[in-house]
């Protein structure tokens, strides 16, 4: 539908995709592409093309569902990566202050139940961590959440994770955490 109407526009006003696209700064493959529908434009480029061809945004956007979930999930993905970036900072304050206190308590030397420490310590950066993707991470994701295998991508950055979703992912991610625990309690 939005294609649709940026190729009739573009047409009425007797343009070639080339020049839209010099006007606009992109390809002309992807005026192309947009005007098909095989993607759509960000909103910033929204508002050029609305400038650009004299169609009001009302005009440019009523009426095509595909753009309006794909905005939706652009903002969950914008939602998404502002809670990460909270919980990272507030990760990377509470992994310092542990680091921290790990040092200090680690200098004590008639401390009681030190190995305690270290285990309390350990507990509270894991538990953190799991409870961070449980907030990232929404439960109907098909990439990372319920529905998602077992080894998923990083949510974000390279790498693998195990899934907290998924029911054999639970029991790993605690009998890795209940291994570390012992580990710390024997060494």
């Amino acid at each position: 539908m939005l294609g649709e109407k940026l190729k009739a526009q573009r047409m009425s006003l007797g343009l070639t995709q080339q020049e839209v696209a010099d006007h606009l700064h992109v390809s002309r493959q992807t005026i192309s592409n947009w005007e098909v529908g095989r993607n759509f434009p960000d909103i910033p480029m929204i508002l050029s093309i609305s400038d650009y061809y004299n169609i009001s945004l009302d005009d440019l956007l009523k009426g095509d569902e595909r753009f309006m979930d794909k905005m939706k999930k652009d903002a969950e993905l914008v939602k998404r990566t502002n809670r990460r970036k909270i919980f990272d900072g507030v990760f990377i304050v509470l992994l310092s202050l542990t680091v921290l206190f790990a040092f200090i308590v680690s200098r004590i030397p008639d401390l009681p139940n030190q190995k305690l420490w270290g285990m309390l310590i350990v507990g509270i950066v894991f538990s953190f961590s799991i409870i961070r993707f449980f907030v990232v991470i929404p439960k109907d994701d098909k990439v990372s959440g319920k529905y998602a295998p077992l080894i998923i991508p990083k949510s974000f950055g390279v790498g693998w994770a195990i899934n907290p979703y998924h029911p054999l992912g639970k029991v790993l991610l605690i009998g890795i955490f209940v291994a570390i625990e012992v580990l710390i309690f024997l060494g």
